[in-house]
């Protein structure tokens, strides 16, 4: 297979995802690579897989079965899956934006809530390929959505993907209450009902509110909960608390705001005040992140909303779609990535309620 290997593919160069850890990187590698044998030698990400440093490979396993049931224009696929010696080699299209978190890496600042509104439409279209055949994704977040040169959004990562329906009767479940521990990896994105490992479950929905998450942090530029004081803890209690991320433009910025924030923010507070966003991109955000599951939005709902308004006129174009994301992308392909200095306002972008409705939540994840 190893001869097969270099006959058909020729590694480019070794990739890092902007939001990669040590840990990770112990297990597996990332590569751009190119097909020789095919015209023009399309690129593609290869990543490397050392099996023999792994004890549980039922995720791999899981995760490869998921790729061979899928098949949808906004669904990452698997090109290639082979083994060379302990090595696992998945071969994936090449998105040469890279993740949102990529995207987000270069633009600390966000980006335009035009360029917002195409991604987070295509990945709708995703989740609602996958909720239509009673598919629960759960790791919807800027890291699993990828964003391709010719304006096609990609959404990847199935390890957590879980069906409603029952793996005992074959029922179709209304609630589901399965809790693993890989889970807290999107702690950012995850649902409060989720977090709450209670009698009440989770549903479909909880993919709604990862959604509108990714979209908040776009346009604010990084994720409201991200480097808060004693990490996973204060995120666990202001989720059960019923904080919701808002946007930060001029409508929304205070004094209050203004005053918890040091000098190093300045250029950050300057650029909220000068933008501001529709009230149809307000609407969506609130729609998506309600901490109340009963009050947050379907999917069919989401998929008519007024934020969608331009993408829905050319849905029937896919062409004319792409085209107008392309012309967009353009102004962020010329910049490069940097590293962010900005402590942006993570624990004041949130709402949180004045009543105690919430404080009667039980709170059970174990860390």
């Amino acid at each position: 297979m190893a001869n097969n290997f270099n006959s058909t593919y020729r590694i480019i160069d070794k990739l890092r995802r902007s939001d990669s850890n040590e840990k990770a990187d112990q297990h597996s590698r990332t590569y751009l690579i190119s097909n020789q044998n095919e015209q023009n030698e399309a690129n593609y990400i290869l990543r490397l897989i050392n099996l023999e440093n792994l004890t549980n490979l039922s995720e791999f396993i899981t995760d490869i079965s998921w790729y061979k049931q899928f098949n949808h224009f906004n669904l990452m696929s698997l090109k290639d899956c082979f083994l060379i010696d302990t090595k696992l080699n998945l071969v994936k299209p090449y998105a040469s934006f890279g993740s949102c978190a990529d995207l987000l890496n270069s633009n600390p600042f966000g980006v335009c809530e035009r360029l917002i509104a195409h991604i987070i439409w295509q990945t709708l279209q995703a989740i609602r390929y996958l909720q239509d055949r009673h598919i629960l994704h759960r790791g919807i977040a800027s890291k699993n959505i990828y964003v391709c040169d010719d304006g096609r959004v990609l959404l990847d990562e199935f390890s957590h993907c879980i069906s409603m329906i029952s793996p005992f009767d074959g029922k179709l479940r209304k609630q589901i209450f399965d809790y693993t521990d890989k889970l807290k990896d999107q702690l950012l994105y995850l649902a409060p009902e989720i977090i709450y490992q209670n009698s009440d479950g989770y549903n479909l929905k909880s993919d709604v509110y990862s959604l509108g998450m990714v979209a908040c942090e776009l346009a604010n530029g990084s994720n409201s909960y991200r480097n808060m004081t004693y990490g996973n803890l204060n995120i666990l209690y202001a989720k059960i608390q019923g904080s919701e991320p808002i946007l930060l433009d001029g409508t929304q910025l205070t004094d209050e705001m203004i005053g918890l924030c040091d000098s190093s923010n300045s250029s950050y507070i300057e650029e909220i005040k000068k933008r501001k966003y529709t009230k149809e991109f307000h609407s969506f955000i609130k729609s998506c992140v309600s901490t109340c599951l009963e009050s947050r939005c379907s999917l069919d709902e989401l998929q008519s909303h007024a934020f969608f308004k331009f993408q829905k006129r050319l849905s029937r174009d896919r062409n004319s779609l792409h085209c107008d994301m392309v012309s967009l992308l353009e102004t962020y392909k010329k910049k490069r990535p940097i590293n962010k200095e900005i402590n942006h306002l993570e624990e004041t972008s949130c709402n949180f309620p004045t009543n105690d409705y919430n404080e009667k939540r039980n709170l059970t994840w174990e860390f």
